[in-house]
């Protein structure tokens, strides 16, 4: 299990745990207390997101300059028979 699926496992036990006290006579007190921790994970997850697209754009850029090389050496590989 990554990271990001750690994220969203936990945002999903927030949810749970919000819908479990929803009767609670304490649960304004508990919605507080969660609100805090749901976006904490939150920020997390948009950061590792954030940080995988970017990482994903820089492999992409990378790409065509590979497929230009190995253009080129096919067809000088290509010129040569």
């Amino acid at each position: 299990m990554n990271e990001k699926e750690r994220l969203l496992l936990a945002l999903q036990q927030i949810n749970n745990i919000t819908n479990l006290v929803q009767d609670n006579q304490y649960k304004e007190f508990l919605y507080g207390k969660l609100i805090s921790v749901e976006i904490e994970l939150q920020r997390q997850l948009t950061n590792l997101t954030y940080h995988e697209r970017r990482r994903i754009q820089t492999s992409d850029q990378q790409h065509p300059n590979d497929a230009e090389q190995q253009r080129s050496q096919f067809s000088n590989f290509a010129g040569t028979d």
